[in-house]
């Protein structure tokens, strides 16, 4: 009995029987990658005036330096404060724009809009007070949302009549008032943020009117 072909059989059994499984470990450790996540992070911006307001003809041009704004809140999260000292930045929900950036936006707008000013030039746009009758300044020293549902925005502010002899005619430190967000979505703090700045707006177009 020739016993030649048996073995070989038997030999090649044994290779692919040893193959086999190791494939079928690649093809299983290729089901098995992970699947890609979503990136849960959220953007925001402050939102001005809804209505579009053409500029007044007889209104003044205001030149608006450039906001400044205290360092904590160069950073782009939105920021919930949980006590005197201690805050929270809330890195999935983030400025879609640096801060400064977003409140000289709104203000510009809503005095335009309110027809306190014809237009408002940011700095850098032109020499400093040519053809400017106001200077306006900003510094934003809160801007943030408080743990229990407060909103904290303070700012001070100066408005200078420009001419050969400048005068302030305005100015002083503004706190938002009567302002609640929900305490739990970004969305509902950043336009809770907004009624802030408009509220500052507010202050100064008042102060173009006593001009």
């Amino acid at each position: 009995m020739n016993l030649l072909p048996m073995r070989r059989s038997r030999a090649i059994f044994r290779a692919t029987g040893a193959v086999v499984p190791l494939g079928l470990l690649m093809l299983a450790g290729c089901s098995v990658l992970p699947e890609a996540s979503l990136d849960p992070t959220r953007y925001y911006v402050l939102s001005g005036p809804a209505a579009v307001v053409a500029p007044q003809a007889e209104a003044p041009v205001v030149y608006l330096r450039g906001v400044e704004v205290a360092r904590y809140l160069h950073s782009r999260p939105v920021i919930v404060r949980r006590g005197d000292n201690e805050i929270e930045f809330h890195d999935f929900a983030r400025w879609g724009e640096p801060l400064e950036q977003g409140i000289a936006r709104v203000i510009r707008d809503e005095l335009v809009a309110r027809g306190a000013a014809r237009a408002v030039q940011i700095s850098g746009v032109r020499r400093e007070g040519a053809g400017r009758d106001y200077t306006l300044t900003v510094r934003v020293t809160a801007c943030e949302g408080g743990a229990a549902g407060d909103v904290i925005f303070r700012a001070v502010w100066e408005l200078v009549a420009n001419g050969g002899k400048p005068r302030v005619i305005g100015g002083g430190e503004y706190r938002a008032a009567d302002l609640r967000w929900d305490g739990k979505t970004e969305a509902s703090l950043t336009a809770q943020l907004s009624l802030a700045v408009s509220g500052l707006a507010g202050e100064v177009a008042a102060a173009l009117a006593k001009k």
